[in-house]
């Protein structure tokens, strides 16, 4: 199965880029996420500056950002490379999910904000697991939750889980054997929306809890009490996009 790498964080969508750093950013986050940086890559500062027609103070700018936000890794005398998670980062990053995916429920229930968003991704997540693309159900899987954290109305609860979705997929695409999504999902989700609809706060808490729960445990192998349905996809090539530039020249 070849999944093409036509991801792109929702957040990014309807950004205003407001600096020549915040679009160098975004645009290694973008391709971080969509697996044409692929985890444990290197980042070489001038095919790197060159292909994004950027100065190489600005790129290296971008890239101390992104290493601290845990999206990329320095070591002296081995530069820059995309980060590779492992096994004892699973359960930190679904708990910083589940910290941001709370807070934002607390306030859509408590100041009754709009659900607009979160209906239309729950349409997408559906029509997704249609398709039975394991990198298609993934992205709306994780678009879902995304607008979750956007229906708040919080610019800060959105930033950190734009850096918690590449981390997410990170924690995906760093697995040797092959990228894996649940193809069943779609009950917690629709359960999740109509809790959050119906104002139920702590019904709401509860199901987020499950769905975090179940999908870090997935990710350690242990599926003991989870009669989850997966699909397994692996990337056979990627497109002739604007980084197989530096592919080529990794590996």
């Amino acid at each position: 199965m070849t999944n093409p790498p036509t991801s792109e964080l929702p957040v990014l969508r309807k950004v205003v880029r407001s600096s020549t750093i915040d679009l160098i950013a975004d645009e290694i986050r973008n391709a971080i996420y969509s697996g044409s940086l692929e985890p444990g890559q290197s980042i070489n500062e001038v095919r790197t500056a060159e292909l994004l027609a950027v100065s190489r103070p600005s790129l290296r700018e971008a890239l101390q950002r992104l290493i601290s936000e845990g999206v990329m890794t320095h070591a002296p005398g081995r530069g820059v490379h995309v980060r590779r998670m492992r096994i004892i980062d699973i359960d930190d990053v679904y708990a910083v999910r589940e910290a941001i995916e709370s807070q934002a429920i607390r306030i859509i229930v408590r100041r009754r904000r709009g659900m607009a968003g979160i209906e239309q991704a729950l349409k997408e997540l559906e029509r997704a697991i249609e398709d039975n693309v394991a990198r298609t159900i993934g992205d709306a899987d994780l678009a879902f939750h995304h607008a979750l954290v956007a229906c708040s109305g919080s610019a800060r609860l959105s930033d950190l889980m734009k850096v918690s979705m590449v981390h997410t997929r990170l924690l995906s695409l760093s697995d040797k054997s092959g990228y894996e999504v649940r193809c069943d999902l779609i009950d917690s989700h629709r359960e999740l929306a109509e809790a959050v609809a119906s104002g139920d706060e702590l019904r709401s808490l509860d199901v987020l809890s499950r769905i975090m729960t179940e999908a870090a445990s997935r990710l350690h192998g242990a599926v003991v009490g989870f009669d989850a349905q997966v699909l397994r996809g692996r990337d056979e090539g990627f497109a002739d996009d604007q980084w197989s530039r530096l592919r080529e020249g990794a590996h």
